[in-house]
């Protein structure tokens, strides 16, 4: 069945939380890939990927890091603060930010 097709009802199942990876594997290369290939989807691993690109593909990687970048604070009247940080400014703990998307706060 083409991926399209799929209900979404199909999205709703049951997830252990022991099925969820917490942490990558030590041996990146060994981690699962899902393949989609002439309409089946199969299971391979990593290190096997170049058996699964056509000829003369090109790979691009992608090493930056995700950080906890909105910090959302509770007000006493119910309203909610909503700070995102944008960029570290000069200091390690000091960032370029967006304050309720109207306000840069430093």
């Amino acid at each position: 069945m083409h991926p399209k097709n799929f209900p979404i009802s199909d999205f709703t199942y049951f997830l252990p939380e022991e099925k969820i990876a917490a942490a990558p594997l030590l041996q990146r290369d060994a981690s699962k890939l899902l393949v989609y290939k002439n309409g089946y989807i199969t299971e391979s691993i990593y290190s096997h990927i170049a058996n699964h690109l056509p000829e003369k593909s090109l790979l691009i990687f992608n090493n930056t890091k995700v950080i906890q970048a909105r910090i959302l604070f509770q007000k006493t009247t119910g309203g909610v603060i909503e700070i995102f940080c944008l960029e570290p400014y000069d200091a390690v703990n000091e960032y370029t930010s967006i304050m309720n998307k109207t306000k840069t706060v430093r």
